[in-house]
């Protein structure tokens, strides 16, 4: 009887897991690739989460073309899941790259990435307002400019 409700908790969790629309934003804190802590603060209004190498290259990419300071004064916070990557593999590859960034990203390094949503090859976009999430959206990184309009 005792494995059967943890199995119906464990499922129940599973399948209502994720933050949904209406929520408050959760208060996180995450260090950046300079060690940096930031957290999402009630004035940001946008908030890109990347869960894969490819989609976070491009995202990348996209926000290098801006100018400095752009993130920042537009009220976004950029946050990368990189808790699968091999620790070796960040320290030497990554981190260093991510350092020549002209802006921070959050790095998420533990099961916090479980918690969100997230769908193959797309950028998870929560459109937030006074920490409150309004919309939430799955993103082609090829369209990531069509989120900013």
């Amino acid at each position: 009887m005792k494995n059967i409700l943890l199995i119906s908790l464990l499922l129940t969790a599973t399948l209502f897991s994720g933050w949904k629309r209406g929520e408050n934003f959760p208060d996180i804190a995450l260090k950046d690739q300079f060690g940096k802590v930031l957290k999402v603060e009630a004035s940001d209004r946008l908030v890109f989460v990347t869960f894969e190498k490819e989609t976070a290259i491009k995202t990348a990419d996209f926000f290098k073309k801006k100018p400095k300071g752009f993130l920042k004064k537009a009220h976004i916070k950029y946050l990368s899941d990189i808790s699968t990557m091999p620790s070796f593999i960040t320290s030497m590859f990554a981190l260093p790259k991510m350092r020549k960034y002209p802006f921070s990203v959050m790095l998420i390094k533990d099961d916090l990435g479980k918690e969100l949503d997230k769908k193959e090859g797309k950028i998870t976009v929560y459109r937030i307002r006074h920490q409150k999430i309004m919309a939430i959206e799955f993103v082609d990184p090829e369209q990531l400019s069509s989120v900013l309009q």
